[in-house]
């Protein structure tokens, strides 16, 4: 009994903090003109500005110095200042999701909240602007300009406390305990998915284990410390249900995963419906992408 207070004192005090910092969460998204329901999506400036900027008009500046008046070297010249103005204008997207952030420009760099070890301010060199430098756990860094205009400093460190309270919730966040029966346990993935649909019909195989609970397998699939597989198992079974409910927390759950090979598990096991030959495959692909992680 004295094991039982112990858990139900400590599942008190990380609810209190998880309601702490879900309250932070949503005063910093609110500063930043964001919803709180809604996933975070940022615009920064393309990581090119500005020394980007600054080397391309040099070498524009030198390569049109040299220029002869040809229609296909100016089609060339054209040509080449329009890809650049593209990439100094087109902006980053930066996502923030339950699991992590995503920054994506050309290609996508997805940041797990638990590899971070702490986030300082950056202003940048001779040209200051708002930026924000990212310290890993691993010793690497990575810094990025939230803005090349000087006087949106408090934008800047409005971001900032807000990564930092994901940081701290991802943290503070207990990994839930999965259900045996989500296991593949040396199945077959087509007989795996088959019982998984089976189960979020209401079938349960095994006297012997304890019944699988909806509300067991909404925390797994909810949680992103639960590894990819065991929630896109979770998913699965529970997507089988065709609850309506349960279906509109699944697709919120997804939408703050911003991670991408999860995400297109996850959505996956969602867009399935009953197939068992799409489930099992992505039932293998959520496998491969747990091996990963």
């Amino acid at each position: 009994m004295g094991r039982s207070k112990r858990k139900k004192g400590r599942h008190a005090r990380d609810g209190g903090a998880s309601a702490v910092l879900d309250e932070k969460k949503a005063i910093l998204l609110r500063d930043l003109g964001r919803s709180p329901d809604e996933q975070p999506v940022l615009s920064l400036p393309s990581p090119l500005l500005p020394w980007g900027g600054v080397f391309a008009v040099i070498v524009l500046g030198v390569f049109v110095r040299y220029l002869r008046a040809n229609p296909g070297q100016i089609v060339v010249a054209a040509a080449i200042a329009l890809a650049v103005v593209v990439a100094l204008l087109l902006p980053r997207k930066l996502l923030l999701g339950n699991d992590g952030l995503l920054l994506v420009w050309w290609r996508a760099r997805f940041i797990r909240f638990r590899d971070i070890d702490y986030i300082e301010t950056t202003d940048g060199f001779y040209f200051h602007h708002p930026g924000i430098n990212i310290v890993f756990k691993n010793g690497k860094a990575l810094a990025f300009a939230t803005s090349v205009f000087k006087e949106r400093w408090a934008e800047r460190d409005a971001l900032i406390s807000l990564i930092r309270v994901y940081v701290e919730a991802a943290a503070n966040k207990l990994p839930p305990q999965t259900n045996q029966a989500l296991f593949r346990a040396g199945r077959d993935h087509t007989a795996w998915a088959r019982a998984l649909v089976a189960m979020g019909h209401g079938a349960h195989f095994d006297p012997r284990m304890p019944a699988v609970l909806p509300d067991d397998l909404l925390r797994v699939a909810e949680s992103t410390d639960a590894p990819t597989v065991d929630r896109t198992a979770a998913f699965v079974a529970l997507a089988a249900a065709k609850d309506s409910a349960t279906v509109k927390r699944l697709r919120a759950a997804l939408e703050h995963t911003v991670a991408p090979a999860a995400r297109s598990a996850l959505r996956g096991a969602l867009d399935a419906g009953s197939d068992e030959a799409r489930i099992a495959s992505v039932l293998e692909y959520a496998e491969k992408v747990t091996q990963r992680e």
